[in-house]
């Protein structure tokens, strides 16, 4: 197996040097690009060769499902075939796999669109217990004693146990020095109006650019919102189809326009029906460059100087896994297909911004054109 570095490096590669069009970065993501698949990422994070029968014979003892079942799905699992949606399963392999907390943000960080989350009391209690060495029984138990005695923290409050804004880095930094199960209960009691707004500054924020876009001209005055459908419409879809017959496109446009947030899916966002994707904060991240007139020209547009284009776009990642990382989100990847191309898109040309370059790469990679290359893609991921 590829060590990961090595996908990263030779995706990037490709977008040095002479800028790309839109498809030739297509014809790149579909026959030339590497990615990372949960096959890897288990491998990786697991190097024993008894894999699978661990997970066959680990997984039918914790959930009791059939041994059929069991073996059908790790099977695909191993094989790269598909990725447990749910994250309950993602925590169960890692304890199965013995996996310390490091390795189980990997497993977590790949199969879902973040690491483990550290305002959620039941996944601090399952970072606990990775990190000491507790079984998923043991684990469970101490999290449902820890729930019993009010520990869990109390959701919904607005700021944090100081009265001021609590991040989720400030967070993970004080459990970092948890030790044992005493430190545990202490760092509840002390956090306990901390936890269960895991996203709480990802939401502030989201509304924070959100209303650039619903009311642009606001500064100015102007009285006019635009509704959410016209945000999707104009700003976010991309020229990303709206259709969900999954049969209709190749696996690397499924990869690309799974979580792709539509009209529901922020309205869901906004009315706190739902968390805050993560994808839905970079599209926003990146169509709100431009309405940043006070911010860092040179990030959104600069003088066609080929160096110069290669050092901008890596200050430009650097911004970006800063601003994921504030709230408790994974930094860009360029093993990952849709990450990828932000990093095309954040490359921008003379004149462009990322949106409009972003826009151009999905209406060439979701063209009729594109079809049939599902072959090339999967071979991508099960070679590298």
């Amino acid at each position: 197996m590829r060590n990961l570095t090595v996908i990263s490096k030779h995706n990037m590669e490709f977008l040095k040097g002479e800028g790309k069009t839109a498809a030739q970065m297509v014809e790149f993501l579909n026959q030339g690009a590497m990615y990372r698949s949960f096959e890897q990422i288990l491998k990786k994070a697991y190097q024993e060769q008894d894999l699978k029968v661990r997970l066959e014979s680990g997984m039918a003892d914790l959930t009791g499902d059939s041994r059929e079942s069991i073996v059908r799905k790790v099977s695909n699992w191993v094989k790269g075939k598909n990725i447990p949606k749910n994250r309950e399963t993602l925590f169960q392999i890692c304890f199965v796999l013995g996996l310390d907390e490091n390795r189980a943000n990997l497993i977590l960080g790949t199969a879902s669109e973040t690491g483990i989350h550290y305002r959620e009391p039941k996944e601090v209690v399952y970072a606990f217990g990775l990190r000491t060495g507790l079984s998923y029984q043991e684990t469970v138990r101490l999290y449902e004693r820890l729930e019993a005695e009010s520990y869990g923290g109390n959701a919904g409050q607005e700021q944090g146990s100081d009265g001021g804004r609590v991040y989720t880095r400030m967070v993970k930094d004080a459990f970092d020095q948890v030790e044992g199960q005493e430190d545990l209960v202490d760092f509840f009691r002390e956090h306990r109006a901390d936890m269960g707004q895991m996203h709480e500054t990802a939401y502030k924020k989201f509304m924070e650019l959100l209303r650039k876009l619903q009311m642009p001209g606001d500064d100015d005055g102007q009285e006019e919102k635009y509704s959410m459908k016209e945000v999707a419409q104009q700003y976010i879809r991309m020229n990303v189809p709206e259709k969900k017959k999954l049969s209709d496109y190749t696996l690397l446009q499924k990869l690309v326009k799974k979580y792709w947030p539509g009209e529901t899916a922020l309205l869901n966002m906004q009315n706190r029906k739902e968390d805050v994707s993560r994808k839905a904060m970079i599209l926003l991240y990146l169509v709100t460059e431009e309405f940043d007139e006070g911010g860092d020209e040179e990030l959104y547009y600069y003088e066609e100087d080929e160096d110069d284009a290669d050092t901008v776009l890596e200050t430009r990642l650097e911004k970006m896994d800063l601003f994921l990382d504030s709230y408790g989100m994974n930094g860009l990847d360029p093993g990952n297909p849709f990450d990828f191309l932000v990093l095309y898109a954040m490359r921008t040309q003379e004149g462009d911004f990322a949106s409009d370059r972003m826009s151009q790469v999905l209406d060439a990679l979701f063209a009729e054109g594109n079809k049939g290359t599902d072959k090339e893609t999967e071979k991508s991921f099960r070679d590298n």
